[in-house]
């Protein structure tokens, strides 16, 4: 098989010369350019399956330079990721709005993560999937023009995303919540948002909804006919949020009642209502959750910079190895939303042994704000950086998921 082939476009030759090695070094066949007249001629003539550019080139606009790119024909299946070092999360949005792939941030240990997407954006666009993915929070699913922007519709029901963590207090419940309301509300999908943290469900105080039907009363129903129809009739949609809620166990001693066996039936059950489950497992492992984290379409651990954290998470990953459960099932997330205090990311993927996917941004107490209000963070601060990364973790996550769905041959 040829080498994937990658067009860098970048103003500063000092970056083009880095990641030239980087990728050659990787196998990747590359093309650099300083500006944006100079990148058009060298993707016309090599048709990358990847262009890497960064949005402050000033010779062309980059909007016009994204429209040049999608509209010819000798391009127009190569995924365009974004690698800028602007900060401003109006910036960022404004980038993001014009029609990206992927957006990354010139950052600490950013290289790497760049690398691991262009291989995978490479492999879509060998693959022949359709043109790049528009990716902004004004997108309308309802709009002919805005369709082909969300991903595919799943072609069956009922896919899992769970989120775990080695130590409480990072976050993973908010996570959970929020990324699920992107699913829903900016992806279209059809979500349900179930809370199987024990002994105490914590979904409920985020989302505003004391008086949901919980896993214990769903865990009574006997029959598995009974439970779909229960579930179809009863689950809430709280205000604001776009999806079904389950929540969870409102005391210790209610916890005790569930039966462990009943809990997978209520999984399946879920899946068969839904396109996409979220579960906020919380830093739960044990007989009841490894059933369910073993069987999930994607696993999202997620973990905060100081050191106990950290070295809790890696006894949680090695944990998880032991039980045949792999890297390409699990995301790996750092939450600097509520602490910028503690390790940097490289130095955690050193720990860890492997790339974290996404550090989301500090958002100081914003993010504490938002869950007090009970409103998703997207919807309170739609320009934030956090906001912004994840929708981009969670469009990427259900892409990842989708393309095993579908069993993408690659060419």
């Amino acid at each position: 098989m040829e080498n994937y082939r990658i067009l860098l476009i970048d103003p500063d030759i000092s970056t083009t010369n880095y990641l030239t090695r980087l990728f050659q070094k990787a196998e990747f066949e590359v093309f650099a350019a300083n500006s944006s007249k100079e990148g058009l001629i060298l993707a016309y003539q090599h048709r990358p399956h990847v262009i890497i550019l960064d949005p402050i080139l000033k010779d062309i606009n980059p909007e016009e330079l994204l429209n040049k790119l999608k509209k010819d024909w000798r391009v127009s299946r190569a995924k365009i990721i974004a690698f800028s070092s602007l900060a401003n999360p109006e910036e960022i949005q404004n980038a993001i709005n014009l029609g990206f792939y992927l957006y990354l941030t010139k950052e600490s240990g950013a290289a790497t993560v760049l690398l691991e997407k262009a291989r995978s954006a490479a492999e879509l666009a060998r693959s022949g999937e359709a043109p790049n993915i528009k990716r902004s929070g004004q997108l309308n699913p309802d709009s002919t023009e805005d369709k082909a922007a969300f991903p595919a519709k799943p072609t069956n029901k009922g896919k899992t995303i769970i989120f775990i963590s080695g130590k409480g207090g990072v976050g993973t419940s908010s996570l959970c919540a929020n990324m699920a309301q992107i699913a829903s509300k900016t992806l279209s999908l059809d979500v349900t948002l179930a809370d199987f943290v024990l002994p105490i469900g914590s979904l409920s105080a985020i989302v505003g909804d004391s008086d949901a039907v919980n896993i214990i009363q769903t865990a009574e129903l006997t029959a598995s006919k009974a439970m779909i129809d229960f579930l179809e009739e009863s689950l809430s949609q709280p205000e604001n949020w776009n999806f079904r809620f389950l929540a969870g166990s409102e005391t210790p001693k209610q916890a005790e009642q569930i039966e462990i066996s009943r809990v997978p039936v209520i999984i399946e059950a879920l899946k068969k209502i839904s396109d996409y489950v979220f579960v906020d497992l919380g830093k739960s492992l044990s007989k009841i959750s490894l059933p369910i984290i073993k069987s999930a379409d994607q696993v999202v651990l997620t973990l905060s910079l100081d050191k106990a954290t950290v070295d809790q998470t890696l006894a949680v990953w090695k944990y998880l190895q032991e039980q045949g459960i792999g890297k390409d099932q699990i995301y790996f997330m750092i939450n600097r939303a509520l602490n910028l205090e503690g390790l940097n990311k490289s130095e955690v993927e050193e720990i860890l042994g492997v790339l974290v996917s996404l550090a989301v941004p500090y958002m100081g107490r914003n993010f504490s704000l938002s869950n007090n209000l009970n409103q998703p963070i997207s919807e309170k601060f739609p320009q934030d950086a956090v906001t912004i990364s994840l929708r981009q973790a969670t469009e990427e996550i259900i892409q990842k998921i989708e393309k095993k769905a579908n069993k993408i041959e690659f060419f």
